[in-house]
């Protein structure tokens, strides 16, 4: 099976940690009109479309917050508490590395073959929580004999990889993860670019928002060795807001866009 180059190129975004439902997450539709702002007159065939996985955690973590809303001394309360424990359960429930995880892996690995079997080159941009995702199901699909083949890019469901506002480098995240799936020999690169804002304090893992000046967040990954296939560089941008205001300014960043659409056009 091959993709084809004819067809509309896919950036599938993949969302990180968020508040609502899954009919409340449409970055996908922020990365759409950033492409075409971007793009200026180079002729690109592509749509966007977005994994969501809100609605799968929310039934993990259910149980606790009824609990919470019952014990809550005022419905303020509750709703602050409910609130928090939304945000930090998706965390949990990744780190815990169990069923509901899987299944987010599973959901998102079928919606990459999907557009795999549809034969439409595929981009994953993956933020925050979700850059953790991604990068656990590209490996597993690079373990696939059958996929990934070194030197011929149309056998690849995945084209290349953008990761914004990544906790990647954190060690939390970093273990069990330090060794990527290796494509193999050949000349062919599986390209990886991981864009972070100095300010965003889900990089930098301070909650107090210090900032960090280390280039080398998503590159401690690349190894020196030629079978690995990927190429990975991380982008430090400026997206001139801090703390958490940084973390959710990637989506209309000139930079990612560009990013984009030297990725989907090259």
């Amino acid at each position: 099976m091959t993709v084809d180059a004819k067809k509309p190129r896919v950036a599938l975004v993949v969302h990180g940690v968020q508040l609502g439902a899954d009919s409340d997450q449409n970055q996908h539709l922020d990365i759409a009109a950033l492409i075409n702002n971007r793009r200026g007159s180079i002729p690109l065939n592509f749509k966007t479309d977005i994994y969501r996985y809100e609605d799968i955690n929310d039934r993990a973590i259910g149980p606790i917050k009824s609990l919470i809303k019952l014990i809550a001394k005022t419905p303020l309360a509750g709703k602050l508490a409910e609130s928090s424990m939304e945000l930090i359960g998706d965390v949990v429930l990744n780190l815990q590395d169990g069923s509901t995880a899987q299944k987010v892996r599973d959901g998102l690995k079928k919606k990459i073959l999907h557009y795999y079997e549809q034969g439409n080159p595929c981009y994953l941009v993956a933020h925050s929580l979700g850059s953790i995702y991604a990068l656990d199901v590209v490996n597993e699909l690079i373990r696939d004999e059958a996929l990934f083949e070194r030197d011929r890019r149309t056998t690849w469901p995945v084209q290349g990889l953008l990761t914004i506002g990544s906790p990647i480098g954190l060690s939390m995240f970093r273990k069990g993860r330090t060794s990527l799936s290796k494509l193999g020999p050949g000349s062919k690169l599986l390209r990886w670019k991981n864009c972070w804002d100095r300010n965003d304090p889900v990089v930098s893992g301070n909650v107090f928002g210090k900032t960090i000046n280390g280039f080398d967040i998503a590159e401690k990954y690349q190894k020196e060795d030629e079978s690995q296939g990927w190429f990975i560089k991380d982008v430090p941008v400026n997206t001139g807001k801090l703390w958490m205001m940084a973390h959710t300014a990637y989506w209309d960043l000139p930079e990612v866009g560009d990013i984009l659409v030297d990725m989907m056009a090259n």
